[in-house]
Protein backbone atom coordinates (compact mmCIF):
# COMPACT_ATOMS: atom_id res chain seq x y z
CA UNK A 1 0.00 0.00 0.00
CA UNK A 2 2.97 2.31 0.66
CA UNK A 3 3.92 2.18 -3.01
CA UNK A 4 0.33 2.66 -4.12
CA UNK A 5 -0.48 6.04 -2.61
CA UNK A 6 2.43 7.98 -4.21
CA UNK A 7 1.13 7.10 -7.67
CA UNK A 8 -2.35 8.28 -6.75
CA UNK A 9 -1.12 11.55 -5.25
CA UNK A 10 1.33 12.20 -8.09
CA UNK A 11 -1.51 12.33 -10.60
CA UNK A 12 -4.41 13.54 -8.50
CA UNK A 13 -2.71 16.83 -7.59
CA UNK A 14 -2.15 18.00 -11.20
CA UNK A 15 -5.58 16.67 -12.12
CA UNK A 16 -7.15 18.61 -9.27
CA UNK A 17 -5.28 21.73 -10.36
CA UNK A 18 -6.54 21.35 -13.92
CA UNK A 19 -10.11 20.87 -12.74
CA UNK A 20 -9.94 23.90 -10.46
CA UNK A 21 -8.57 26.03 -13.29
CA UNK A 22 -11.36 24.91 -15.64
CA UNK A 23 -14.00 25.63 -12.97
CA UNK A 24 -12.50 29.08 -12.33
CA UNK A 25 -12.46 29.84 -16.04
CA UNK A 26 -16.08 28.93 -16.64
CA UNK A 27 -17.28 30.88 -13.60
CA UNK A 28 -15.22 33.98 -14.37
CA UNK A 29 -16.23 33.93 -18.05
CA UNK A 30 -19.88 33.45 -17.10
CA UNK A 31 -19.69 36.32 -14.59
CA UNK A 32 -18.21 38.63 -17.23
CA UNK A 33 -20.85 37.95 -19.88
CA UNK A 34 -23.66 37.73 -17.37
CA UNK A 35 -23.21 41.48 -17.00
CA UNK A 36 -23.78 42.09 -20.74
CA UNK A 37 -27.35 42.48 -21.98
CA UNK A 38 -28.20 40.14 -24.85
CA UNK A 39 -30.91 42.41 -26.18
CA UNK A 40 -33.46 39.59 -25.93
CA UNK A 41 -36.60 40.70 -24.08
CA UNK A 42 -37.74 37.43 -22.54
CA UNK A 43 -37.31 35.83 -19.18
CA UNK A 44 -35.10 32.71 -19.24
CA UNK A 45 -37.99 30.24 -18.96
CA UNK A 46 -39.95 31.85 -21.80
CA UNK A 47 -36.76 31.96 -23.84
CA UNK A 48 -36.13 28.25 -23.26
CA UNK A 49 -39.72 27.50 -24.29
CA UNK A 50 -39.36 29.68 -27.39
CA UNK A 51 -36.09 28.02 -28.42
CA UNK A 52 -37.45 24.52 -27.90
CA UNK A 53 -40.58 25.25 -29.92
CA UNK A 54 -38.49 26.78 -32.71
CA UNK A 55 -36.69 23.43 -33.02
CA UNK A 56 -39.94 21.46 -32.98
CA UNK A 57 -39.33 20.26 -29.42
CA UNK A 58 -42.78 21.18 -28.12
CA UNK A 59 -42.97 18.07 -25.94
CA UNK A 60 -39.85 18.98 -23.93
CA UNK A 61 -40.68 20.53 -20.56
CA UNK A 62 -38.93 23.46 -18.86
CA UNK A 63 -38.36 23.46 -15.11
CA UNK A 64 -36.26 25.41 -12.58
CA UNK A 65 -33.47 23.66 -10.70
CA UNK A 66 -31.50 24.95 -7.71
CA UNK A 67 -27.81 25.74 -7.86
CA UNK A 68 -25.33 27.69 -9.92
CA UNK A 69 -24.76 26.59 -13.52
CA UNK A 70 -26.56 23.31 -12.89
CA UNK A 71 -28.55 23.73 -16.10
CA UNK A 72 -29.07 20.47 -17.96
CA UNK A 73 -31.32 18.55 -20.29
CA UNK A 74 -32.61 15.25 -18.88
CA UNK A 75 -33.26 12.80 -21.75
CA UNK A 76 -35.03 10.37 -19.40
CA UNK A 77 -37.83 12.79 -18.57
CA UNK A 78 -37.42 15.10 -21.61
CA UNK A 79 -37.08 18.17 -19.40
CA UNK A 80 -34.75 21.15 -19.77
CA UNK A 81 -33.85 22.50 -16.33
CA UNK A 82 -32.76 26.10 -15.83
CA UNK A 83 -30.57 26.85 -12.81
CA UNK A 84 -31.25 29.56 -10.26
CA UNK A 85 -28.11 31.43 -11.34
CA UNK A 86 -29.15 31.53 -15.00
CA UNK A 87 -32.78 32.35 -14.19
CA UNK A 88 -31.60 35.21 -12.00
CA UNK A 89 -33.69 37.34 -9.62
CA UNK A 90 -36.96 38.74 -10.86
CA UNK A 91 -36.57 42.52 -11.31
CA UNK A 92 -38.73 44.74 -9.13
CA UNK A 93 -39.40 47.22 -11.93
CA UNK A 94 -40.92 44.56 -14.17
CA UNK A 95 -38.23 44.91 -16.85
CA UNK A 96 -37.07 41.65 -18.40
CA UNK A 97 -33.38 41.23 -19.01
CA UNK A 98 -31.40 38.27 -20.30
CA UNK A 99 -27.63 38.27 -20.31
CA UNK A 100 -25.43 36.96 -23.11
CA UNK A 101 -24.24 34.21 -20.75
CA UNK A 102 -27.77 33.07 -19.88
CA UNK A 103 -28.76 32.92 -23.54
CA UNK A 104 -25.69 30.82 -24.40
CA UNK A 105 -26.27 28.35 -21.55
CA UNK A 106 -29.95 27.81 -22.35
CA UNK A 107 -29.28 27.48 -26.09
CA UNK A 108 -26.65 24.84 -25.31
CA UNK A 109 -29.19 22.74 -23.40
CA UNK A 110 -31.67 23.15 -26.27
CA UNK A 111 -28.90 21.73 -28.43
CA UNK A 112 -28.82 18.63 -26.23
CA UNK A 113 -32.59 18.26 -26.53
CA UNK A 114 -32.26 18.45 -30.32
CA UNK A 115 -29.51 15.82 -30.24
CA UNK A 116 -31.80 13.54 -28.28
CA UNK A 117 -34.73 14.06 -30.64
CA UNK A 118 -32.53 13.40 -33.69
CA UNK A 119 -31.05 10.29 -32.04
CA UNK A 120 -27.51 11.58 -32.25
CA UNK A 121 -25.35 8.40 -32.13
CA UNK A 122 -22.75 9.92 -29.82
CA UNK A 123 -25.40 11.03 -27.35
CA UNK A 124 -27.02 7.59 -27.53
CA UNK A 125 -23.64 5.97 -26.82
CA UNK A 126 -23.11 8.26 -23.85
CA UNK A 127 -26.49 7.28 -22.39
CA UNK A 128 -25.60 3.60 -22.77
CA UNK A 129 -22.35 4.07 -20.85
CA UNK A 130 -23.91 6.06 -17.99
CA UNK A 131 -24.55 3.06 -15.63
CA UNK A 132 -20.99 1.76 -16.04
CA UNK A 133 -19.57 5.28 -15.68
CA UNK A 134 -21.48 5.82 -12.43
CA UNK A 135 -20.06 2.61 -10.99
CA UNK A 136 -16.62 3.46 -12.31
CA UNK A 137 -16.50 6.88 -10.71
CA UNK A 138 -17.88 5.85 -7.31
CA UNK A 139 -17.19 2.18 -6.61
CA UNK A 140 -14.16 1.34 -8.76
CA UNK A 141 -11.44 3.17 -6.75
CA UNK A 142 -12.53 1.39 -3.59
CA UNK A 143 -12.51 -1.99 -5.34
CA UNK A 144 -8.99 -1.33 -6.58
CA UNK A 145 -7.71 -0.20 -3.19
CA UNK A 146 -9.38 -3.16 -1.42
CA UNK A 147 -7.92 -5.54 -4.00
CA UNK A 148 -4.42 -4.19 -3.45
CA UNK A 149 -4.67 -4.15 0.37
CA UNK A 150 -6.07 -7.68 0.66
CA UNK A 151 -4.11 -8.98 -2.35
CA UNK A 152 -7.31 -9.97 -4.15
CA UNK A 153 -6.08 -8.92 -7.56
CA UNK A 154 -9.21 -10.11 -9.34
CA UNK A 155 -11.13 -7.50 -7.36
CA UNK A 156 -8.63 -4.83 -8.39
CA UNK A 157 -8.99 -5.89 -12.02
CA UNK A 158 -12.79 -5.53 -11.82
CA UNK A 159 -12.33 -2.07 -10.36
CA UNK A 160 -9.97 -1.08 -13.17
CA UNK A 161 -12.46 -2.34 -15.76
CA UNK A 162 -15.26 -0.25 -14.25
CA UNK A 163 -13.03 2.81 -14.01
CA UNK A 164 -12.08 2.35 -17.67
CA UNK A 165 -15.79 2.72 -18.44
CA UNK A 166 -15.81 6.05 -16.60
CA UNK A 167 -12.79 7.19 -18.64
CA UNK A 168 -14.49 6.25 -21.90
CA UNK A 169 -17.57 8.18 -20.77
CA UNK A 170 -15.59 11.40 -20.36
CA UNK A 171 -14.25 11.14 -23.90
CA UNK A 172 -17.60 10.22 -25.43
CA UNK A 173 -19.00 13.30 -23.67
CA UNK A 174 -16.65 15.68 -25.51
CA UNK A 175 -18.20 15.50 -29.01
CA UNK A 176 -21.69 15.58 -27.48
CA UNK A 177 -20.93 18.81 -25.61
CA UNK A 178 -19.09 20.46 -28.49
CA UNK A 179 -21.90 19.49 -30.84
CA UNK A 180 -24.49 21.10 -28.55
CA UNK A 181 -22.39 24.27 -28.43
CA UNK A 182 -22.24 24.46 -32.24
CA UNK A 183 -26.00 24.11 -32.36
CA UNK A 184 -26.38 26.81 -29.69
CA UNK A 185 -24.39 29.35 -31.70
CA UNK A 186 -26.46 28.57 -34.79
CA UNK A 187 -29.64 29.12 -32.77
CA UNK A 188 -28.71 32.47 -31.21
CA UNK A 189 -26.92 34.18 -34.12
CA UNK A 190 -30.20 35.01 -35.95
CA UNK A 191 -31.52 36.47 -32.68
CA UNK A 192 -28.93 39.23 -32.71
CA UNK A 193 -26.01 37.67 -30.82
CA UNK A 194 -23.41 38.85 -33.30
CA UNK A 195 -20.32 41.00 -32.94
CA UNK A 196 -19.32 41.43 -29.30
CA UNK A 197 -22.37 39.53 -28.08
CA UNK A 198 -21.57 36.64 -30.39
CA UNK A 199 -17.99 36.62 -29.12
CA UNK A 200 -19.34 36.51 -25.58
CA UNK A 201 -21.59 33.54 -26.31
CA UNK A 202 -18.66 31.68 -27.87
CA UNK A 203 -16.46 32.52 -24.89
CA UNK A 204 -19.03 31.13 -22.43
CA UNK A 205 -19.48 27.92 -24.42
CA UNK A 206 -15.73 27.51 -24.92
CA UNK A 207 -15.06 27.94 -21.21
CA UNK A 208 -17.73 25.36 -20.39
CA UNK A 209 -16.11 23.00 -22.88
CA UNK A 210 -12.83 23.21 -20.98
CA UNK A 211 -14.47 21.65 -17.93
CA UNK A 212 -15.18 18.52 -19.99
CA UNK A 213 -11.67 18.48 -21.45
CA UNK A 214 -10.24 18.77 -17.94
CA UNK A 215 -12.49 15.94 -16.73
CA UNK A 216 -11.34 13.68 -19.57
CA UNK A 217 -7.64 14.35 -19.02
CA UNK A 218 -7.97 13.96 -15.26
CA UNK A 219 -9.80 10.65 -15.71
CA UNK A 220 -7.01 9.31 -17.94
CA UNK A 221 -4.28 10.38 -15.54
CA UNK A 222 -6.14 8.92 -12.58
CA UNK A 223 -6.68 5.65 -14.42
CA UNK A 224 -2.97 5.39 -15.26
CA UNK A 225 -2.05 6.06 -11.65
CA UNK A 226 -4.46 3.34 -10.48
CA UNK A 227 -2.99 0.85 -12.95
CA UNK A 228 0.59 1.62 -11.97
CA UNK A 229 -0.25 1.69 -8.28
CA UNK A 230 -2.08 -1.65 -8.40
CA UNK A 231 0.84 -3.26 -10.23
CA UNK A 232 3.14 -2.23 -7.39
Amino acid sequence: MGGFLPYILLVMLPGLGLSLWAAWRVRSTYARWNAVDSGISMNPFDFARYMLNAQGLNDVGVEPTPGQLTDHYDPRTKVLRVSSAVAGPRPDDGRVRMSVAAVAVIAHEVGHAAQHRQRDPQMALRQMIVPVANLGSTLAPWLIIAGVIFKVFGLAFVGLAFFAGAVVFTFVTLPVEFGASRRALAYVTPLGLTGERGDGARAVLRAAGWTYVAAALTAVLTYLSLVMGSRR
